[in-house]
């Protein structure tokens, strides 16, 4: 769940060191433009540069018929309360690097994406619990735990569209869990997700396929 707090101004130097030490040439965004380009299963891509703190850029691009990237859409981003560089739970950080999806899951209908949909109903929780489910969407009705994890019907208009971030690969627990690519909400950061406007994220499902790759760096 999103909450807002006032910052002392230890916190919010601590928080723009978190973003303002990175990769600011335009040629490091390339390379990766290029690495992806070169694979012909990664059709989709989006770059999302921190600028400062919480705040970040986002950029998505496709690949046209003869391979090369086109730019379909950018705009701000959200990012952790604390920046980027997640280690554990609760640090309120967005994962730094380069990540594939799981699946895609919305409260509202699958707007037409051919990734794996899952509907978010009333039993779907994002699992944080010490168990076989940590870090994955589950149905508490299919597989009978009692989850007191993210009860995701609940986080709305925020997980009205989304995907699952391939954060934390194994499912260590403590290491992170429900890393997601969602809409925004009512607050200006997240706790460790990526947040872009609701249309920009139905865009995205509707025009990518499972091997969508999201890049995630300071700028």
């Amino acid at each position: 769940m999103k909450f807002f707090k006032l910052f002392t101004l230890a916190t919010m130097v601590a928080i723009t060191s978190s973003c303002n030490s990175g990769n600011g040439n335009t040629a490091f965004w390339n390379s990766l433009l290029d690495k992806y380009a070169k694979n012909p299963e990664v059709n989709q891509i989006l770059l999302v540069k921190c600028t400062q703190g919480y705040d970040a850029e986002a950029y998505f691009y496709v690949k046209d018929a003869s391979g090369k990237w086109e730019l379909q859409r950018s705009s701000d981003a959200q990012l952790g309360k604390n920046g980027l560089g997640k280690q554990v739970d609760g640090d309120m950080k967005t994962p730094e690097g380069e990540f594939g999806i799981r699946c895609a899951f919305g409260i509202l209908p699958n707007p037409g994406t051919s990734i794996e949909y899952i509907d978010v109903t009333p039993s779907v929780y994002g699992c944080s619990d010490d168990c076989q489910y940590y870090n994955q969407i589950i149905d508490t009705s299919a597989v009978h735990h009692e989850c007191h994890g993210e009860h995701m019907i609940e986080i709305a208009p925020d997980y009205n569209y989304g995907m699952s971030i391939d954060y934390n690969h194994d499912n260590t627990a403590g290491l992170g869990n429900s890393i997601f690519l969602h809409g925004k909400g009512a607050y200006p950061y997240t706790e460790g997700c990526v947040a872009i406007d609701e249309d920009f994220m139905k865009e995205i499902l509707v025009k990518s396929d499972k091997n969508f790759k999201i890049c995630i760096y300071n700028k």
